[in-house]
């Protein structure tokens, strides 16, 4: 007879060990192997066989490698909508469920699926303290970040928030002039598709969605509610600088904007490749290095020019929460510059990260270098 000890818990996450604990009367049993057979979507990923534990007895097996496998990373779609159509799903973006099948091998003859059950893990990151605890009913109904709920944006930004939640959402604007006072309130309805939901609260997507400019020079700030939150953004005139937004993969496994509205600078790194050749012609008969126009004839030709761009971009400086939440971009698996309306994906090359606080640093801004990939190549000769 075979028994389940223990799954992971309800909320797990996928990018942690997934802990499947097993036992069976017959584990004293010579040659005894426990059989753990994974299935996602009804199709077997892997088959394993393990000995018993020699102090417990027990049958121990982690599902994580096999399972984050079939995540996937090209959900995310950018738009002008609060509530864009295509969000992620629960069968690989934001969350997977998979069924573990439990059997034994006794003595060469395997008996598969004695007991099975299926657990539902999430794609968020085990925190540096507090590892193994479950978070995901502490955020159900409000926004997916770990940001503080208040940022700064330009009349022309994209600003994406995640949110989960088991209702039907409304997000409710409120503008304010520059005088404090109310001057507008309007909702939006979004599909409760699976409780994961993709927003974009930025002006751009506010006016587009709602058919007019809510958000105009006139509006000081304002305020973006979903159930029990409130996101405040307040209005910030980039000039004379040229922003770049980062959107990026959060430790929740959704996007969050972080906007470096400072001072860029781009530059170039090139890798050439050449070969040697003689360096006169024989057109004349005679050996020549220069030809009747005074031009001398080339020592190398330089065959291949490859060469790659990296932005370095510049923030204010953060808030001590601001500068905690940070930390999550340069772990991301996922970043976006946002320039002049396309989505280049990009890679950090800054791999030093200080959790900065105002007490230590006061008012330091934040650097970062990211290479834009996007090879390019000269004259191919």
């Amino acid at each position: 007879m075979i028994s389940i000890i223990t799954s992971p818990a309800a909320g797990s996450t996928v990018q942690d060990a997934l802990w499947h604990v097993t036992h069976s009367d017959a584990s004293g049993s010579t040659d005894m192997r426990y059989v753990f057979d994974v299935y996602v979507n009804d199709l077997q990923k892997i088959s394993v066989k393990a000995y018993p534990d020699p102090v417990t007895g027990m049958g121990y097996f982690d599902a994580g490698p096999t399972v984050r496998n079939e995540m996937t990373y090209k959900w995310f779609t950018p738009g002008d909508a609060i509530f864009p159509a295509t969000q992620p799903n629960v069968s690989g973006d934001c969350a997977i469920t998979y069924r573990v099948e439990y059997g034994t091998d006794i003595s060469g003859v395997t008996t598969y699926n004695e007991l099975s059950g299926n657990t539902t893990a999430y794609n968020y990151l085990p925190t540096l303290f507090k590892r193994r605890q479950v978070f995901m009913a502490s955020k159900l109904n409000k926004f997916l970040t770990n940001r503080p709920l208040r940022a700064f944006a330009d009349l022309t930004d994209n600003f994406y928030i995640p949110l989960y939640t088991n209702a039907t959402p409304t997000a409710t604007i409120r503008t304010y002039d520059h005088n404090n006072n109310l001057a507008d309130t309007q909702a939006e309805v979004g599909l409760l598709h699976n409780g994961f939901l993709q927003m974009n609260i930025g002006p751009v997507a506010i006016n587009a969605t709602l058919g007019f400019d809510m958000i105009w020079a006139g509006v000081k700030y304002y305020t973006v509610e979903v159930g029990s939150e409130t996101f405040r953004i307040n209005l910030k005139c980039d000039c004379p600088y040229e922003p770049v937004s980062l959107h990026f993969l959060n430790a929740w496994g959704m996007f969050d904007t972080a906007k470096f509205g400072l001072v860029k600078k781009l530059t170039m790194e090139v890798e050439r490749k050449s070969f040697a050749k003689r360096d006169f012609n024989t057109t004349g008969g005679t050996p020549s290095y220069y030809d009747a126009s005074n031009k001398y004839e080339e020592t190398a030709i330089g065959y291949l020019n490859k060469r790659e761009h990296s932005y370095r971009i510049t923030m204010d400086a953060p808030t001590d929460d601001e500068a905690e939440w940070l930390s999550e971009l340069f772990i991301s698996a996922q970043v976006y510059a946002e320039i002049d309306g396309y989505y280049y994906p990009v890679i950090l090359k800054t791999n030093n990260y200080e959790y900065s606080k105002y007490i230590n640093n006061r008012l330091r801004a934040v650097e970062v270098d990211i290479e834009i990939k996007q090879t390019r190549f000269s004259h191919l000769r």
